[in-house]
């Protein structure tokens, strides 16, 4: 495995990306060409996107590439940390992928809550399992069809998850149309289970 750069590193620091899971999302050879490609904050005024060297990095050109001046406004303003919550529930994330994942502990808390218990719903990977459930939720059925619709994704083979869940453990709300709350890093519920057939029916009904 090729060294992530210093640059990178603190690149992905800034931008909330979870550096350890990218260093084994990407190969030797996307790594390579990440740290020939981008080597400083003005990298980011030209074009770096490319869709020859693998399909992990591409995902990620491409995000970066659609977000080149959020990147560049938190460079140079480590305080306007409203921008991470926007590369998070960005659109050019698909649910299709497992993409790289972001560090929420680098997230400002926006949420105020008020000791209630909550009830929340997730539309899984299709290799998630109640141990490895992850942050984003609906608070709604509603919610849980619009996420399936803007991703494009097949909710057949995807397990749909419930859980209930003080709201202390929010950390902010995500895309309103996707009745969406982020839920902290290490989050702890208090009861989640697999929705049923009968229950998933129900949603798409």
């Amino acid at each position: 495995m090729s060294d992530m750069t210093l640059f990178l590193k603190e690149l992905f620091n800034v931008l909330g990306i979870d550096t350890e899971y990218l260093t084994g999302y990407l190969s030797p050879n996307e790594m390579q060409y990440l740290s020939t490609t981008l080597k400083s904050i003005e990298d980011f005024q030209g074009d770096f996107y490319s869709s020859e060297h693998g399909g992990n990095l591409e995902v990620l050109l491409y995000f970066l590439s659609r977000h080149k001046e959020d990147v560049q406004e938190i460079w140079q303003d480590r305080n306007k940390k409203e921008i991470l919550l926007k590369l998070y529930t960005s659109d050019v994330i698909s649910g299709n992928y497992d993409c790289f994942h972001f560090d929420l502990s680098k997230f400002e808390q926006t949420y105020s809550p008020s000791g209630n218990d909550l009830e929340l719903y997730r539309i899984g990977r299709v290799d998630e399992c109640v141990e490895s459930i992850g942050n984003s939720w609906a608070t709604d059925y509603a919610g849980l069809k619009s996420y399936a619709q803007a991703s494009s994704i097949g909710v057949d083979e995807r397990p749909i998850f419930s859980i209930k869940i003080n709201d202390s453990e929010v950390l902010c709300c995500g895309q309103s149309r996707e009745s969406e709350l982020i839920l902290k890093k290490k989050f702890k519920y208090d009861q989640a289970k697999l929705l049923t057939a009968e229950e998933r029916r129900e949603i798409f009904a």
